[in-house]
């Protein structure tokens, strides 16, 4: 784990973007909007808010960029396998 202080918000989410892997990262704050805008624009697969490592098996757990393809735990982890068609017909004649 790397802890890194800042001067600004964009310094900070520039210098966490800015490596190859994006397995997960971590937020620690007293703010919570702080918290919540921090966590829609880092590019991790999992983003935890004041805690470190937590997983559970209805959430999906896996990478961005060189961190892998795919996801584990939980019913998304099938998505990867699966191709979703949708068929209309009309059979009146």
């Amino acid at each position: 784990m790397t802890i890194q202080s800042f001067s600004s918000e964009e310094e900070a989410l520039s210098r966490a973007n800015d490596v190859e892997y994006g397995l997960a990262a971590s937020v620690w704050t007293s703010s919570h909007s702080r918290a919540q805008r921090f966590s829609t624009r880092l590019d991790f697969g999992t983003v935890w808010i004041n805690n470190h490592i937590p997983l559970c098996a209805e959430m999906p757990h896996g990478g961005f960029k060189k961190s892998g393809y795919g996801k584990d735990l939980s019913s998304y982890s099938l998505d990867e396998y699966t191709r979703i068609k949708h068929i209309m017909c009309d059979i009146t004649e």
